[in-house]
Order: C-alpha cells, then sequence, then structure tokens
C-alpha cells in the first residue's frame, strides 16, 4: 500500500498544477461581435488582444515556473491555491481567433 501511495501522491500534485499556455484551448467567440468594426479598427483591436494574450502567457509561464520548482519542494503546487492565468489566456486566444475570422470577412489586409 505503502508503494502506490507516493505515485498516486505525485500524480494528483502534478494533475493541480497550471497549464503551459500551448496546451490552454480558446474559448469560444463569434466575430459577429466586431462586425461593427471597419478594417483599422479590426486591426487595432487585433493588435490590443494580441499584446493582452501576449502578456497573460507571459504571467501562466510564470505560474508554471513556480508550480514545478514549489511542487519539487513542498509538493503542493500554488496555483491551485492562489489560481493562475488560465482563463485569460483562453478567452484572449478566443478573441485573436475571432478577429482574424472577422479581419477575413472584411476582406481587410
Amino acid at each position: 500500500m505503502k508503494k502506490l501511495l507516493l505515485p498516486i501522491v505525485l500524480a494528483l500534485t502534478v494533475s493541480a498544477c497550471a497549464k503551459t499556455p500551448s496546451s490552454i484551448p480558446p474559448v469560444a467567440v463569434s466575430s459577429s461581435e466586431y462586425s461593427n468594426l471597419s478594417c483599422k479598427g479590426l486591426t487595432k483591436e487585433y493588435k490590443d488582444v494580441s499584446a493582452k494574450l501576449e502578456e497573460a502567457e507571459e504571467k501562466q509561464r510564470g505560474k508554471v515556473a513556480g508550480d514545478a520548482i514549489v511542487v519539487f519542494l513542498i509538493l503542493i503546487p500554488p496555483s491551485s491555491m492562489a489560481g493562475d492565468y488560465e482563463a485569460d489566456v483562453a478567452r484572449y486566444k478566443g478573441e485573436k481567433i475571432a478577429l482574424e475570422r472577422a479581419l477575413g470577412k472584411k476582406g481587410c489586409s
């Protein structure tokens, strides 16, 4: 029984760690939310969302690194208690995809 306890605890601990930005799926966002914007407006919004996504991904990578260090030391991932930026990354990924679709529909280059 003791031989099984350590692998189970380790598996549960690792599964509670923060996800890497690349493993976070986007949230579905409709491109119709951006239908009222001009090409110039869409381009500006795309740049803004891309910058926000980059910032959220950087913060999430920090959580992943922090979890790895702390889990190694005390076996408790801090993101499981303090939270992470997964929801932000997913939302900005979805918005970026929706903006790309809106740009394509309007024929913006």
